[in-house]
């Protein structure tokens, strides 16, 4: 008889082991979404000041921060008329320089003033640009890999077809920043200014960009997949035939944009404002957390209309 028992309990035991397996493992790390790309919610506190905003004090903290080249050495001060890979050149006015085609990577610009600049078809990957003031400069066809622009000014900067992937941008000021079928993958631009930004054609796949201020942004045709868009205000931006396969927008404001032949496949919209947004054909199938608003305009997986609802967010 107590043979029977155990065996029975031992049975019941196997049966429920792996559901108590499922539920350990889905009780560890907070998820939002169902492809794995996004764990937790993303963070808004602490965000990097827009550079506008820095006080003297900061921008000298962050400019007088000791750092080194990348194999660890000590940087040599730079010569303006023929700059170096590693060289200093903190607090300099290269103003109206022409550095077309210059190698120089490793380089630290922290407080330069690079205004109305040629440096088209350079290499400046790993360079440090922090708090920089690179307005009307152009960086078009350059090497612009794993530099650091964190609160930088890059007014009207132009950088089409450059490279830029894994490039920090948080805090920076792009506004009517042009990159034309630039690549901007897996960077970070969580709490960047971008209002008025021409991005045509360019790649920004597996980037951050939380909490960004994209205001009629130009983003035709860009590749726009496995982003996080949590937050970020896309008033009046023209999207057409931009694709967010994959990316999460929570609670981002898509008021009045152009969506025409966009694709959200498989994309988080949990919350997101669509009031006044334009459609057509555009796709909408697999996406996850369709907001009411507009999930009774959808026919055959798209959108073809003007959206007149707003978004309640919960």
């Amino acid at each position: 008889m107590k043979k029977d028992i155990y065996i029975k309990l031992q049975r019941l035991f196997l049966l429920t082991l792996p559901v108590l397996f499922f539920a350990c493992s889905n009780s560890t790390g907070k998820k939002d979404d169902s492809n794995g790309l996004f764990t937790g919610i993303p963070d808004t506190t602490n965000m990097f000041e827009v550079a506008n905003f820095l006080e003297d004090d900061q921008v000298e903290a962050i400019i007088n921060e000791h750092t080194t080249t990348l194999s660890g050495k000590e940087r040599k001060k730079g010569i303006v008329p023929v700059p170096q890979p590693t060289d200093d050149f903190r607090r300099v006015n290269l103003d109206n320089i022409y550095w077309r085609g210059v190698q120089i990577p490793d380089c630290d610009f922290r407080g330069a003033s690079i205004r109305s600049a040629d440096c088209n078809e350079g290499n400046f990957e790993h360079s440090d640009f922090r708090v920089a003031d690179i307005r009307w400069t152009f960086f078009d066809n350059s090497n612009l890999k794993n530099c650091d622009f964190k609160q930088a000014k890059l007014f009207h900067v132009h950088v089409t077809d450059a490279v830029l992937d894994s490039t920090d941008f948080r805090g920076a000021n792009m506004f009517g920043m042009e990159g034309h079928r630039a690549s901007l993958r897996d960077c970070n631009f969580s709490g960047a200014l971008m209002k008025d930004s021409e991005f045509l054609d360019a790649d920004f796949t597996g980037s951050k960009i939380v909490k960004t201020k994209l205001f009629r942004a130009v983003l035709v045709g860009a590749k726009l997949d496995s982003v996080d868009f949590s937050y970020s205000d896309f008033t009046g931006a023209g999207l057409e035939k931009a694709t967010f396969i994959n990316s999460r927008l929570l609670y981002a404001n898509m008021q009045g944009t152009h969506l025409q032949g966009a694709d959200f496949t498989g994309a988080d919209l949990k919350g997101v404002n669509f009031f006044g947004a334009e459609f057509e054909s555009t796709i909408f199938d697999g996406a996850k957390n369709i907001p009411e608003s507009i999930k009774e305009m959808i026919v055959d997986g798209k959108i073809t209309g003007v959206a007149f609802k707003g978004e309640n967010k919960d």
